[in-house]
């Protein structure tokens, strides 16, 4: 556009003039300086031409290839991993792999190893049963499990080991027995470093476990649940077991709460193991039957192992029968030299268990069922004396052993009334023998009107008189000789005015008038 002071119109000369004079263009960067046809100036910029090759998407075509070959290779390795699997899990239900996976398992338990039905999957393992057997050396005879179920590793494939975290079975029996030494105790060597099986954790619901012949087991264990942790917290195996019957031939049944046992080289350490009494509920106060200690299984002497009783029944240890002459629940001494649970190993393999106990104090302790008890209370006109309550001073040792229950210092007291000490043992075949020293107190025997007393008692000893008694009969019907004795002191007194010997019955038979007034419990007369 013209300055301002410049004419709106220009003559041909001025034109021709000025564009003689026009000066020099300034170099423009993106264009040229032009003048129009009416002298006005303009820049023309020359039109760019698109190239062919832009760096921006030149980068986006480099990404997109990468990409394919990525997903190209993605597709490869897939097609590879699935006929690998494929090929891996032919192999792996494959008759090799079956004889392969059989030698692991020897090499890792020393047993000769039987499989039925095994089948494996991507997910895991799967056996019908799995068996194993051990050479009569070992302390393990046999185990079978069923319904086998593993959680294996994607190595256990291919690789030269078997792992996974756990092994879970529907049944397992375990068979012991007694080692031979002279016998090896495996089927197979060891191998150097891991064995070829490894597993955290192997767990069933129901398992059973046998010490000796299964046809007629030593002890046996039924309907437990056990969890096997090779490798434990304490980086010992470690064995964990709830529930469960224990069946001991000629010992009442037991009824197993839990146990914590770990295996330390060729010994066993049960950390806690504890009981119940078969007819103890969860609604009563639950009696506790307590082990602890280390078992040596090749040793060739005896293992013990220390008991602990709490509020039990006595009749758990003594049996139903001595049950039903010696009733209430009692408690262990603290002197673990003598409550024991021992173990002989060997060809006739046997368990013995000696405990020293006390009444409990939050129960009543009652003996009945023996003949001198219902004379007592005849003669004394005391019902009282024949089933006799001890609620404190109760104490013995009882010891089983080869199907035989033995009661030693056994003392019985009531003292404003009766003592009863001695021994007493049941055989295998259940017949009795055993000595009890009998006191009845001394102010009781005086107030009776029946002198004969006077003469069947010992003399007065710390307020009671004693008498001596020999135990007969059998745990059903246990017999005496009081009765006897009564005889031959009825015979020693002169008889009565009559010139006849009274009978036991004129003794027992209250007369007109002269009937001593029955003693009430807990009375001191």
């Amino acid at each position: 556009m013209s300055a301002p002071s410049e004419p709106e119109k220009y003559s041909v000369d001025e034109m021709l003039e000025r564009l003689k004079n026009r000066p020099a263009e300034e170099a423009i960067e993106d264009g040229e300086l032009v003048i129009r046809a009416d002298g006005s100036q303009a820049i023309k910029v020359r039109k760019r031409k698109r190239r062919t090759q832009q760096p921006h998407k030149e980068e986006r075509r480099h990404y997109r290839r990468i990409r394919m070959v990525q997903v190209a290779m993605g597709l490869i390795l897939v097609l590879t991993v699935i006929v690998g699997v494929g090929t891996a899990i032919v192999y792996a239900n494959s008759a090799p792999f079956r004889e392969q996976l059989l030698r692991k398992i020897s090499q890792s338990s020393g047993a000769r190893a039987e499989l039925e039905q095994f089948r494996m999957s991507p997910t895991g393992a799967n056996a019908e049963r799995v068996s194993l057997t051990w050479p009569e050396g070992n302390a393990l005879r046999s185990l079978t499990m069923r319904n086998v179920k593993a959680d294996v590793s994607l190595s256990s494939f291919l690789g030269q080991s078997l792992t996974g975290e756990e092994v879970k079975c529907g049944e397992a029996t375990l068979v012991l027995q007694s080692p031979q030494p002279d016998r090896p105790i495996r089927d197979t060597p060891a191998p150097g470093g891991k064995p070829p099986v490894r597993f955290d954790s192997y767990a069933t619901a129901k398992a059973e476990m046998i010490l000796g012949d299964p046809a007629a087991p030593l002890i046996s264990l039924r309907n437990s649940e056990w969890s096997f942790y090779p490798v434990g917290s304490n980086e010992r195996t470690q064995l964990i077991v709830n529930r469960g019957d224990i069946i001991i031939p000629g010992w009442p049944k037991l009824r197993m709460d839990r146990a914590h046992i770990e295996f330390r080289g060729p010994e066993v350490d049960v950390i806690v193991m504890r009981l119940h009494h078969e007819s103890d509920s969860e609604s009563d106060s639950l009696g506790v039957f307590e082990l602890a200690g280390t078992i040596s299984p090749y040793a060739t002497g005896r293992s013990s192992v220390s008991v602990r009783l709490d509020d039990y029944l006595l009749s758990g240890i003594a049996g139903p029968e001595l049950g039903r002459l010696f009733v209430g629940k009692i408690e262990s001494l603290p002197d673990t030299k003598t409550n024991l649970l021992s173990f002989t190993l060997g060809p006739k393999p046997e368990a013995s268990l000696s405990i020293t106990f006390r009444n409990s104090p939050t129960s009543f302790f009652r003996i009945n069922g023996f003949p001198f008890l219902l004379d007592l209370s005849k003669i004394l006109g005391d019902a009282w004396f024949e089933q006799p309550e001890f609620d404190s001073n109760v104490s013995g040792t009882i010891k089983r052993t080869q199907g035989q229950v033995a009661f030693s210092d056994l003392k019985l007291e009531s003292k404003s009334r009766l003592i009863v000490r001695g021994s007493l043992i049941m055989k295998s075949d259940r017949s009795l023998v055993g000595d009890f020293e009998v006191a009845v107190a001394d102010a009781i025997i005086k107030t009776s009107k029946f002198a004969v007393l006077d003469t069947l008692f010992g003399p007065p000893k710390d307020g009671f008189r004693w008498i001596s008694l020999r135990i007969g009969g059998s745990a059903t019907l246990p017999t005496d000789n009081f009765r006897q004795l009564l005889e031959n002191a009825k015979s020693a007194k002169p008889a009565e005015s009559t010139g006849t010997t009274p009978t036991f019955e004129d003794l027992t038979t209250p007369k007109p008038g002269n009937n001593p007034a029955p003693l009430r419990a807990g009375s001191d007369h």
